[in-house]
């Protein structure tokens, strides 16, 4: 009974312990006494490092040497709070083609305890080359390096900082550094990482989905999509394009050197990183100059066609490409448009030559119902696709067959010399020729008289250059209804759920160029319905970032200004253009981040259900991606190219983009 009355006794006194805490809790003057708790834990909790200031940097690490820069220390509700930006002392790295030793940079972001001193961070291996130079990825290195740091405080203005990597990592990294106090932060960050990937469309709707994944369930278990087709990301087929802005200005400022950001610094990223500042270190302009000299010394064959050329061959080794005949086209303009911008002699003799190489490849297979894709001269027997021109040309080869894709480099490549050549007598006898052979397009190419694009385009341009009014009598005819309606909603510019025709947009766009300057000049009355055209596709291709449409829309239309940002991602892919081109071992799926797309690329072509033609959901910038081909012409979802110093056509697909852009007053000298 004693410890009955015992034990209600204490837990009497317990309770009103309990009930005497909560009220005194409730009162004004117990909120002091909370408070002056807090304060003693702040007391205990001292900022070791200020939230706002930024220290000199001086260094070594465990694998390149000494550096020597920046750390800045902000506030941030979120995200990063700590960065840093060193240059070593003696790590470089020598560009392969460009007489450049560049000096390496490393940049930081990560989180810094400001009470403790404690700093993490994690450095990533792998990105988007499979090897470089010997050295290759593995799956090891799919995983990041994470970087352990302490700052210890010496005084009021400096710190030791070391580094180690952690006991996991795959690799071995330690780093020791003193920080000096230069003082409080400026306005802007010392480094930031702009890379991110923004959606290009909504989901599917549930409906569609569900039934085209229904239709493609043996495309889906090919062994290619083991590890990809569980992921949400995959199931959901959503694509993504690139916003990869991060030390644009930077490069700009720094031509000479390289910034990887949190990356492991070895020869695959330092290469990784060259061609970011092949891309963004010249100036539009300074690229175009490049090329510009390039294209002359090295891509043109000694007929005047765009080729192929082995880089670094003594003597160069060329080879005529597959695609000769519309890159000349391409090319041809360019030079156009840079010889009336500029009045520069050397665009004027360009442009001249490459329009011979075009009387050259219609006039070598003296057959006025096709045309050669290339010509170049004859050394002993033709391989197969390849002829022996008859006399009086019987000094070449020629290629075939010419086909839809090859007669766009005639019809532009006419176009714009009849049109722009120098109104002088020394002209005549080239507006003569083009009148000529535009005649025997039109009445007898078989590639042309297709009763579509290609027949309007080839009847319009032979009234024009002839004056014959049964010219334009088939035009008017193949125009009015079907072709007029297709021209005015874009001509094909369409882009849905990660599917395009990306060689295909291309095509359209320097067809819809040769219309636009005919319909100019011999039937001013559809100008209306082609700016309508522009602007729709536009609005049908906007997320693609393709280069030549939005900057002709905007030459030639007015689009309204919530289509400005697709123009402004155009004139982005003329500075993620690098220069000089080179095809280096890409593989994205190094990156354990990729993911591949669930709808195969070109489904219209149905090759892809015997396995191929897969793509990626993420579309990488101009720098990162295959440039086998040209790069306006490759598929954005593409994943994989294979290293050669073999490089096709040069730069004639920026030079084409480039001065269109000058021509019309898009971009300026400056840029």
């Amino acid at each position: 009974m004693q410890k009955i009355v015992w034990w209600l006794t204490a837990l009497t006194l317990v309770v009103a312990a309990l009930a005497l805490c909560v009220a005194c809790s409730s009162g004004d003057d117990d909120d002091d006494d909370d408070d002056s708790i807090n304060d003693d834990d702040d007391d205990d909790q001292q900022l070791l490092i200020d939230e706002f200031v930024r220290f000199e940097v001086q260094g070594s690490d465990s694998l390149h040497g000494d550096y020597s820069g920046l750390v800045e220390v902000r506030a941030a509700a979120e995200g990063p709070n700590f960065a840093r930006s060193v240059a070593y002392d003696e790590l470089t790295f020598d560009d392969p083609w460009l007489d450049v030793e560049y000096e390496v940079h490393s940049a930081w972001s990560g989180g810094i305890d400001l009470y403790s001193g404690e700093i993490a961070l994690e450095l990533e291996v792998a990105d988007f080359m499979a090897g470089y130079d010997g050295l290759e990825r593995n799956e090891l290195d799919g995983e990041p390096i994470v970087i352990n740091g302490q700052a210890e405080k010496l005084d009021a203005e400096s710190f030791r900082v070391e580094y180690r990597s952690a006991d996991d990592a795959a690799r071995e990294f330690s780093a020791e550094e003193s920080w000096t106090l230069v003082g409080p932060s400026e306005s802007e960050p010392l480094y930031e990482d702009n890379d991110y990937f923004v959606s290009s469309h909504e989901p599917m709707p549930e409906f569609l989905h569900n039934l085209i994944w229904a239709m493609i369930t043996g495309y889906h278990s090919l062994e290619f999509y083991e590890g990809y087709r569980d992921r949400p990301e995959f199931q959901l087929g959503v694509h993504y394009f690139s916003r990869f802005r991060s030390d644009f200005d930077w490069y700009r400022e720094h031509p000479a050197a390289l910034r990887l950001r949190n990356r492991w610094i070895d020869e695959i990223s330092m290469a990784e990183e060259m061609i970011r500042a092949r891309s963004y270190s010249p100036t539009l302009a300074r690229k175009a100059q490049y090329f510009d000299a390039e294209m002359q010394s090295v891509f043109l064959n000694p007929q005047g066609m765009v080729s192929r050329a082995l880089i670094g061959s003594d003597p160069l080794q060329i080879q005529e490409s597959y695609d000769g005949l519309l890159w000349t086209g391409c090319y041809l303009a360019s030079q156009a448009y840079r010889y009336l911008e500029t009045a520069d002699p050397e665009a004027l003799a360009n442009w001249l030559r490459a329009l011979e190489s075009l009387f050259l490849c219609q006039d070598v297979v003296q057959d006025p119902t096709t045309f050669a894709r290339t010509v170049r001269y004859h050394d002993g027997e033709p391989p197969e696709g390849w002829h022996q021109a008859d006399p009086p040309y019987e000094q070449y080869d020629w290629r075939s067959p010419g086909n839809n894709d090859m007669i766009q480099g005639l019809f532009y490549g006419y176009t714009i010399s009849w049109l722009l050549l120098p109104n002088e007598p020394e002209y005549d006898a080239l507006r003569q020729g083009i009148a000529q052979r535009a005649a025997l397009i039109a009445d007898h190419n078989g590639v042309a008289l297709d009763g579509q694009v290609n027949e309007l385009r080839a009847c319009l341009l032979a009234y024009m250059t002839t004056g014959e009014q049964r010219f334009f009598e088939r035009y008017e005819q193949l125009a009015v209804g079907y072709l007029d309606t297709w021209h005015s909603i874009g001509n094909g510019m369409i882009y849905a759920w990660g599917i395009s025709d990306w060689s295909g947009q291309h095509l359209n766009t320097v067809g819809s160029l040769t219309y636009w300057f005919l319909v100019q000049a011999a039937d001013p009355a559809r100008i209306e319905l082609l700016q309508e055209g522009w602007i729709n596709g536009m609005r049908g291709s906007g997320p693609t970032r393709q280069a030549l449409w939005p900057i002709a829309s905007y030459a030639f239309a007015d689009p309204p200004t919530d289509l400005d940002w697709v123009l402004e991602e155009s004139l982005w892919s003329l500075r993620e253009f690098p220069y000089p081109k080179q095809n280096f071992e890409i593989d994205l799926r190094v990156d354990p981040d990729w993911c591949a797309s669930p709808l195969p690329c070109l489904p219209w072509k149905f090759d892809w259900m015997n396995g191929g033609r897969h793509q990626g959901l993420y579309s990488v910038p101009f720098f990162q991606r295959d440039v086998s081909t040209n790069y306006f012409v490759s598929g954005a979802f593409s994943f994989e190219a294979t290293a050669s110093d073999w490089s096709d056509g040069g730069g004639a697909d920026y030079l084409h983009a480039y001065w269109l852009a000058r021509f019309f007053n898009i971009i300026g000298p400056e840029e």
